[in-house]
């Protein structure tokens, strides 16, 4: 973790292909962020997903079995509700009235 009392601002330095910036700086004109604040939190967001599908959960015995249990167990039925919403085709699969 970062110490608040000593947090300071470091400068990064990358190189890029035109066409890459050019990417983005059309995602950061799109959001309205500055190239700097887009690829800091592009950054960011993809530093977060690759330490989340790297975290090791522990659980005691007991917790485990529980949740062995859970995903070992049959699938329940979906209600008929969602059964008649999944065999729906999408709009814009759909042929155009008229």
């Amino acid at each position: 973790m970062v110490d608040p009392i000593r947090k300071r601002d470091v400068a990064v330095s990358m190189r890029f292909r035109d066409d890459d910036l050019g990417i983005i700086d059309r995602g950061a004109e799109l959001t309205g962020l500055s190239r700097t604040e887009f690829m800091r939190k592009a950054a960011i967001h993809d530093a977060q997903i690759a330490i989340l599908n790297e975290t090791v959960v522990r659980l005691e015995p007991g917790a485990f079995k529980r949740f062995a249990a859970a995903i070992d167990a049959p699938v329940a039925p979906l209600p008929a509700k969602m059964r008649q919403r999944l065999a729906r085709k999408a709009p814009w699969a759909r042929k155009p009235k008229g």
